[in-house]
């Protein structure tokens, strides 16, 4: 009898979950599927900005990976990638021995970038891992009082939507929320209409927005800039850029200048056949993609057909990332901004539209 083959995923990123939620659909034969990860339930990003407004419950925004490894027919493993020998085929872990593989998959999300800015790792609180932040944040919120002040630091769509979500949920307490942009400034890479809407809705709720001069240190009692004067804070929210896992520095595998997975259209690790990588973590060839959970959804399904033929020894299919894709920003406050296409579009019907799509998505991976 032919031995029972193995495949590893590691981690329970966007993508992972949708393949996850094909093999409980359609099992794979011969082969014993295993999800090593660090917690038993999955935060959607796309819901993280309503739960600290306030809008969503914070178990709304949570997959719940120990039911989705069950119907799938997969163990789970409730640990921390430490390192990867792909000559040997082994994954080594933080709690345990090293666990071998057929096939191995990559889909563990990138670090917060808080390595160059001095006090950054020490004094901010970075947006992942989600159950630390909103943990912390409740913290925050119940001892919120007047005259405080929360800075963001980092102004993409992450920073800038946690932001407003702050506002909504502490604004009205008196606490100031202070966006810090830097050089990069307002909405970097978005339209101007839309960077002009965001920053007169930021006035108009009272959240004091920075821009022109980059934090060089984070404090236990503020920020200091390059040229500007320090800014004196109650807490620090870190959203700026995205890094790789320090553990990827001992994977063997081939990396881009800033140190993410390179991945072949396949989504095939370059030089290694048997090692697959999706979302954060990877950097695809030819043009590396934005660090953004779209890419991670739309990359689940090829990740999810690749494995399997990979696994039966049948052609691989390329993914093809979309040119325009849709973006939605929560303000907070039962509104939402939108562009896709150069179009800017805004008001109740969008959150509307997105509270459907948000909640959709968390609902396809409750259920088999």
């Amino acid at each position: 009898m032919m031995a029972e083959r193995h495949l590893l995923l590691a981690g329970a990123g966007h993508a992972h979950v949708e393949v996850l939620w094909q093999f409980a659909r359609h099992p794979l034969p011969g082969w014993r599927i295993t999800l090593l990860t660090r917690e038993g339930r999955a935060p959607y990003s796309g819901m993280l900005p309503g739960v600290v407004a306030g809008l969503y419950a914070p178990d709304q925004a949570l997959i719940d990976i120990a039911s989705l490894c069950a119907r799938a027919g997969a163990a789970l493993e409730l640990d921390r990638v430490e390192g990867l020998d792909p000559a040997a085929r082994l994954l080594r872990r933080t709690g345990g021995p090293p666990l071998a593989y057929d096939l191995l998959s990559l889909d563990t999300g990138a670090a917060p970038a808080v390595a160059h800015i001095p006090g950054a790792a020490q004094h901010a609180l970075p947006l992942k891992p989600f159950t630390g932040l909103l943990a912390r944040l409740t913290v925050l919120a119940e001892q919120a009082r007047p005259e405080q002040v929360f800075a963001v630091v980092g102004a993409g769509a992450a920073g800038t939507e946690m932001a407003m979500a702050l506002s909504a949920r502490l604004g009205r307490r008196g606490v100031t929320i202070v966006l810090i942009a830097g050089v990069a400034g307002l909405l970097p890479g978005f339209p101007e209409e839309m960077r002009v809407r965001v920053a007169t809705l930021l006035a108009r709720r009272g959240v004091r927005l920075m821009q022109g001069d980059d934090v060089t240190e984070v404090t236990a009692d503020g920020v200091l800039f390059r040229r500007s004067p320090p800014l004196a804070t109650d807490a620090v929210i870190w959203a700026a850029g995205a890094a790789p896992p320090r553990w990827l520095e001992r994977s063997g595998l081939r990396r881009d200048a800033v140190g993410f997975i390179q991945v072949e259209p396949t989504l095939q690790v370059v030089g290694q056949p048997a090692v697959f990588a999706a979302g954060d973590v990877s950097s695809l060839l030819p043009h590396p993609l934005p660090k953004a959970g779209v890419f991670a959804v739309r990359q689940g399904p090829i990740l999810a057909h690749n494995l399997r033929a990979a696994a039966e020894g049948r052609q691989l299919r390329p993914y093809d990332p979309q040119s325009n894709w849709l973006v939605l920003l929560n303000t907070g406050d039962g509104k939402a901004l939108g562009t896709r296409n150069g179009m800017v579009f805004g008001g109740r019907w969008v959150w509307w539209w997105k509270d459907l799509i948000d909640r959709r998505f968390v609902a396809r991976y409750q259920t088999a």
